[in-house]
Order: C-alpha cells, then sequence, then structure tokens
C-alpha cells in the first residue's frame, strides 16, 4: 500500500467521533455548565438585590422631600374619626402620600383623600383604589411570587412596609422579669395603647428632630415578602416550602390601602373590612397567653424571616432596611432582637449602631 493511500485510508477511519469520546465531550459540558449556572445566578441576585437597595433609597429620598414640604414624616395610615367614618373605610397607606415625591403624580392625582380608600373608584374606568397599579419602585424584584389581583380580592402588593418601632403592656403581662430574660433590659414599659415609636404612627407627628437617637441609627422601613402564608390556626409564616394561600385566606402588603383597624389586629381569610371577615393586618400579636406585644416593621415577631409576619427579603439570609437619613442598610436574619428593636425606636434613647 502506498504512503498516500494509507493516508487516505487512515482519515477515512478517523473521520468521527467514538461513542467514549462523545460521552467524555457532553460530561465536560456538563461539569462546566454546573460550575458556571451557580456563577449566572449569583450575579442574577446581586443584581436584584442591587436593585431592591435602589428601590428603598428612592423610597428614603421620597420621604425626605415630603419631610421637607410638609414639615413632617407622613402618617402610617389615613384613617377615619369613627363618627359616621368607620376607621377602615379611609385607610390610605404612608407608601399612597409619597406618590409624587415617587414621580407617581399622575397616580396620585386619581386618589380622593378626602373619601374612603376602599372601593374607591379611579377616574376614566381605571378600577378600584386598592387595585391600582404598582410602580416597580414598590417591588423587590427577587421576590417572584406575586399574587395576582383574582388572589388579594383586587389589592396592589408591595415589599416594602413602614417600622411602627416597639412597644408592650406592662398590664398585659410582659413585666421587667420577662424584658430581661429577653435580654432588652433598660427598655421603658408604658400602659399607653397609643405608645409608638417608630418611624410611622397614627395620631402623632414624626420630625426629623424626633430621630433623638440619630437618623443614622433608625430603621424607617424593611423589605418584606409581598404575600403571606398560612401556618395553622392565626399563625403565619414567610419561609420557603409552604403552600400557596387558597384565594380566600390571601394575606399580602397592600401598597395604598391599609387593611386594619388601629389598635388591634385578628388574623383571618383577608377581606375587604366593610364585609362580615375579619382583616389580615396587624400591630400587635396575641396568641394565647401571650401578652399584646407592639414590634417593628408591621407585625414582625421576633427575629425577622421567621414565622409571623414582618421582616422578610428572597435575598439569602439577609434584610435591607432604610434608615431616616435615606441610607440603606443590610442585617442579618441573625442580629440580636434586642439590639433589633432599638434600631427601629426615634427616641428610646438607647441609641444602638449596626456594628453592636
Amino acid at each position: 500500500m502506498s504512503l498516500g493511500k494509507f493516508r487516505r485510508h487512515t482519515f477515512q477511519n478517523r473521520a468521527g467521533f467514538t461513542l467514549v469520546e462523545l460521552l467524555v465531550v457532553i460530561a465536560i459540558i456538563g461539569v462546566l455548565i454546573a460550575l458556571l449556572l451557580p456563577a449566572v445566578q449569583q450575579a442574577r441576585e446581586s443584581a436584584r438585590r442591587m436593585q431592591c437597595t435602589n428601590n428603598m433609597k428612592q423610597i428614603g429620598l421620597a420621604l425626605h422631600n415630603y419631610a421637607d414640604t410638609f414639615k413632617e414624616f407622613p402618617p402610617l395610615a389615613i384613617l377615619g374619626d369613627g363618627v359616621g367614618n368607620p376607621q377602615a373605610a379611609r385607610c390610605f397607606t404612608w407608601i399612597a402620600l409619597i406618590l409624587p415625591q415617587l414621580e407617581q403624580g399622575a397616580l396620585h392625582a386619581q386618589f380622593n383623600f378626602a373619601a374612603p380608600a376602599w372601593n374607591q373608584a379611579l377616574p376614566n374606568g381605571g378600577g378600584n383604589l386598592q387595585a391600582a397599579p404598582v410602580a416597580s419602585v414598590l417591588l423587590c424584584p427577587s421576590d417572584g411570587t406575586y399574587m395576582d389581583n383574582t388572589q388579594t380580592n383586587g389589592v396592589s402588593i408591595t415589599n416594602y412596609i413602614g417600622s411602627e418601632g416597639y412597644h408592650w403592656w406592662q398590664t398585659a403581662g410582659i413585666s421587667d422579669a420577662t424584658l430581661t430574660s429577653w435580654g432588652q433590659t433598660g427598655f421603658s414599659s408604658s400602659t399607653s395603647g397609643n405608645d409608638f415609636s417608630g418611624a410611622f404612627t397614627i395620631g402623632r407627628k414624626i420630625r426629623f428632630a424626633s430621630f433623638v437617637d440619630g437618623t443614622s441609627n433608625t430603621i424607617v422601613a424593611s423589605e418584606t415578602n409581598a404575600s403571606g402564608y398560612k401556618n395553622g390556626g392565626d399563625r403565619l409564616k414567610g419561609g420557603a416550602g409552604v403552600p400557596r394561600l387558597a384565594t380566600s385566606e390571601a394575606v399580602v402588603r397592600p401598597a395604598y390601602v391599609f387593611t386594619g383597624y388601629a389598635g388591634y389586629s385578628r388574623r383571618a381569610p383577608f377581606s375587604d373590612p366593610a364585609g362580615a371577615a375579619a382583616t389580615a393586618d396587624g400591630w400587635f400579636n396575641k396568641t394565647g397567653s401571650n401578652p399584646y406585644y407592639f414590634t417593628p416593621s408591621y407585625i414582625a415577631y421576633r427575629h425577622i424571616n421567621n414565622e409571623w409576619q414582618g421582616p422578610g427579603s428572597f435575598h439569602p439570609g439577609i434584610v435591607n432596611c432604610l434608615l431616616g437619613d435615606a441610607s440603606v442598610h443590610t442585617i442579618p436574619d441573625t442580629m440580636d432582637y434586642g439590639t433589633y428593636l432599638c434600631l427601629n425606636a426615634v427616641a428610646d434613647s438607647h441609641a444602638r449602631s449596626f456594628d453592636n
């Protein structure tokens, strides 16, 4: 056989991959994808977390602009006076009030703040106020579990909640010994039902001068899961792995309409407060013999990302918090609860830094 024929014969025999070689190539590609995918997911989550941080900064700047204009922070909600004007009927949230400062003036102009919010018809066939469009600045991009209007009785949702501070009633069973056992020595007790100490209150004006502990040491808002879950009885759970609520039991974070009554809460199927069912909002918790207990950031109970609605996020291990100086700080799930309480109070004279 000539050299030329040998070369042609050899080339023809090696024109394709063997099965073993093909499997090796596929395995290598699979390994590379397995190594690359977590990095891609991490990069995407990092971008989403950055966008969430930017959303909160915009909310912080909007609050500052509101305070500059009106010389005070917006109230937690606008409620009726209860005399022919039910508290549950009016219920515009602080977010509804700062829409112009969030460059949502056109939406704000459609709201009639002199009339009840629930079922208020928007002009030009825009539907009900509680189902008004939600600006992207009010939604965390990492929370991919948004419930559509059919699951929330037509209520728009948000991922950002204001802090009410902390409070407890010594007459309701929380003794100094109990506070000490929780590592919260030095806190003051009060029998007043309206002694809110957070940036967002009802019936009390909060100004920059109110931040005795310093705006850079005070949490005014935090992120949370927009939609809730139920874990038997009146307990609510926001963790992963819990089934989605049925339509009749949706528990959400309304963007524009406050869903509770000032001073108390009942956990039950979500509904229009004008209806027969109880609302699914809350100001303090009471389960069995446990005392009434005001807690930071809406209805948080103990730590973040826990079994009660409160601060939480889909960012692994952390929650973004907005401070009074419009900066955004990240806090871990494991932050000491006593420190966390102090950070949510505007003037408890127990200023704590995030390094404590």
